[in-house]
C-alpha cells in the first residue's frame, strides 16, 4: 500500500526550492550561465535533501514500522520516561543525508503528546506521541533534537487517529528519533541496521 502517493518532493522543501529556482533563473538572465552555476548547485542539493521517495507500507497489522529513515544506533530495555513502564526502546539516528520525512509506527488512536525539555536530559528539545491500537497496545513515538537549531513539523493530534506508514511530520536537517514498544514485543532488527520510513519493520506486537 502506497503510504504518499506519487508525491517525490516534500511540501517542507517547496518554498526553499522555489526561491532557489527563482535565484537560479535570474542568475542567468542578468549574468549567464556561469554565475548562475552556484544556484543551480544549491538547488540539485537542496531536491536532495528534500526528496520524498513513495512508500510501500508492508500488509501487516500487527508490525511496528520505523517512523523514521536512519540507522538504528541502539536497542535497550528502559524505564519508558512517558508512560512509566518497563519498555524496549529503539533508537533511531537521522543524518542529514537521510530523508527526513516521518511516519505512524503503527495505526491507532493518539491518546497523549508531549513537549519536554527534561526527558531524561538527553536532549534539548524532546516531543513525544502516545499511540494506542484498537487492541490496546500502547507505543510512544518520541523525537529528540540535540540543538535548538533543530525542529520539527507534526501533524499528529491528541484524540485523531494516525494509520499505518502515514506521513504524520517532518524532522528538519537531523535528530534522534526514540520508539517505546512493549517488553514482549518481537523484534525484527538490530541495533546498527539501516532503515527505511514507513516500509521497515522494527518489532510486531504480540498477542495473548
Amino acid at each position: 500500500m502506497s503510504g504518499n502517493g506519487r508525491r517525490l518532493i516534500a511540501r517542507e522543501g517547496i518554498p526553499v526550492l522555489a526561491v532557489l529556482l527563482l535565484a537560479t533563473i535570474a542568475g542567468y538572465a542578468f549574468f549567464g550561465w556561469l554565475e548562475s552555476i552556484v544556484f543551480l548547485l544549491l538547488l540539485a542539493t537542496a531536491i536532495f535533501l528534500f526528496r520524498d521517495p513513495v512508500c510501500e507500507v508492508p500488509a501487516d497489522p500487527l508490525a511496528i514500522l520505523s517512523p523514521a529513515s536512519g540507522e538504528i544506533v541502539s536497542i535497550c530495555e528502559v524505564e519508558d520516561y512517558w508512560l512509566s513502564r518497563r519498555a524496549q526502546r529503539i533508537r533511531i539516528k537521522l543524518s542529514i543525508a537521510d530523508t527526513h520525512s516521518l511516519r505512524s509506527p503503527i495505526e491507532g488512536k493518539v491518546i497523549n503528546q508531549w513537549h519536554s525539555t527534561e526527558a531524561g536530559g538527553e536532549f534539548k528539545r524532546h516531543c513525544a506521541f502516545w499511540i494506542q491500537t484498537d487492541e490496546s497496545d500502547d507505543l510512544v513515538f518520541g523525537l529528540g533534537m540535540d540543538t535548538p537549531a533543530l525542529f520539527t513539523r507534526m501533524t499528529l493530534r491528541s484524540g485523531e487517529r494516525a494509520g499505518q506508514g502515514q506521513r504524520c511530520g517532518y524532522l528538519y536537517l537531523s535528530g534522534t528519533v526514540d520508539i517505546y514498544v512493549p517488553e514482549n514485543a518481537r523484534l525484527q532488527l538490530g541495533s546498527g541496521d539501516v532503515v527505511s520510513a514507513g516500509t521497515s519493520i522494527l518489532a510486531h506486537f504480540v498477542r495473548k
